[in-house]
């Protein structure tokens, strides 16, 4: 009677997933992670994951600058919470052959395997996403990095938010796969903003080994005016062709999931702010004195990462403390790595300010709401 009773309950589920995979290809794309900030300024000259998670701000030679945020503007009726907002703050209304601007999701090439790319059994894509903002025409550009290989389609932003479904075609091209290992495989790219040696060719909407010259025709600048805006939100790649309203559903994470998966990227072991006493003290972990002026201790990870991160630490006058025998050093940064891979890190701290006896046990905080540790290990 159990069994029955159990058998009856599976046939009868309601089928939800109707894809060979079980989770979302992108991370973060309904941009509810932002571990690093909730909005970020002059952002024009640099190569960054600067708000939400996933998501990359790629600029190089331009005189534009914008904001980006965390913003809570989404599709009215749709289940989304959050979008990217992007906002120019600086416009770049003389723009060089050489300049280009992008926001990108880049996944690693073992992800990729069900793809079968460079066989003739390659899937098509579809890029699914909803976006707003000033009406402006952009790039939706999918980049294969091993091979150099990219096809691109134009999508047109209107002043309301419209769900875009943006079809690619397969990469059959022999010998076109994937490099299976935790590098870049395929970017999900998103072009706002481009000069001559990019825009002078054309547009290539079927797979090709890259010409800078084709890759972004058509696209307008977001730059062109501080009036200028752009959203983004419910980003999803999947396999297969579609046409609107026949794509599978955003799949939506849970919370531990979600920031589960960023973390494998990006993990803040630490953050003055959130704490909300006056004094923003927020303990981090215990180390020891292997010198009468240096703590050593481990920065403890939620899990292990793509690769060996690097160490970003906010620095100030008493930004940290270190408490042992009932006395408290406060310190300026936290500086220096002992050793670090993709499993684990242990720092270090050698300053004048830290005094006690080698071996002895210690316990660590942050001193001030800026006082941030943030180990990265990004695409």
């Amino acid at each position: 009677m159990t069994i029955n009773r159990d058998v009856a309950n599976i046939v009868s589920r309601p089928q939800k997933i109707n894809r060979i995979h079980a989770y979302p290809i992108l991370r973060n794309g309904d941009m509810r992670i932002a571990q690093r900030a909730t909005s970020v300024t002059g952002i024009g000259a640099n190569n960054e994951y600067e708000t939400v998670d996933g998501w990359r701000h790629n600029f190089a030679n331009t005189a534009g600058r914008l904001t980006s945020s965390q913003s809570t503007d989404v599709p009215t009726g749709q289940p989304f919470k959050h979008s990217l907002k992007l906002d120019c703050t600086t416009a770049d209304t003389s723009i060089g052959a050489s300049e280009w601007g992008q926001i990108y999701q880049g996944l690693e090439g073992q992800e990729l395997g069900l793809i079968n790319k460079g066989t003739a059994d390659c899937s098509t894509f579809t890029v699914v996403f909803w976006a707003k903002g000033t009406a402006k025409t952009y790039i939706c550009e999918l980049y294969d990095a091993p091979n150099n290989r990219r096809v691109a389609k134009t999508f047109t932003v209107s002043t309301s938010w419209t769900k875009h479904v943006i079809n690619f075609p397969a990469d059959t091209s022999t010998d076109d796969d994937f490099t299976y290992t935790n590098a870049a495989g395929l970017n999900v790219q998103f072009q706002i903003h481009a000069g001559t040696n990019y825009t002078s060719g054309t547009l290539n909407e079927t797979w090709t080994d890259v010409s800078a010259a084709d890759r972004y025709v058509g696209i307008e600048s977001f730059f062109s005016s501080t009036d200028n805006e752009l959203y983004l939100t419910g980003v999803q790649l999947e396999l297969g062709t579609f046409a609107e309203g026949t794509e599978p559903p955003f799949q939506f994470e849970d919370q531990a999931m979600s920031l589960k998966r960023c973390q494998r990227y990006c993990q803040v072991i630490t953050d003055g702010s959130a704490q909300s006493n006056t004094s923003n003290q927020v303990s981090f972990g215990n180390g020891h004195y292997n010198a009468a002026n240096k703590i050593v201790f481990d920065a403890r990870l939620s899990m292990s990462m793509r690769a060996t991160p690097t160490v970003s630490v906010t620095t100030g006058s008493n930004y940290w403390a270190a408490n042992t025998r009932g006395t408290t050093d406060l310190f300026d940064n936290i500086d220096g790595v002992e050793f670090t891979h993709a499993n684990g890190c242990l720092l270090q701290v050698t300053d004048d300010n830290v005094s006690g006896t080698v071996g002895d046990t210690v316990s660590l905080r942050t001193n001030n709401a800026s006082a941030r540790i943030v180990l990265e290990s990004e695409l």
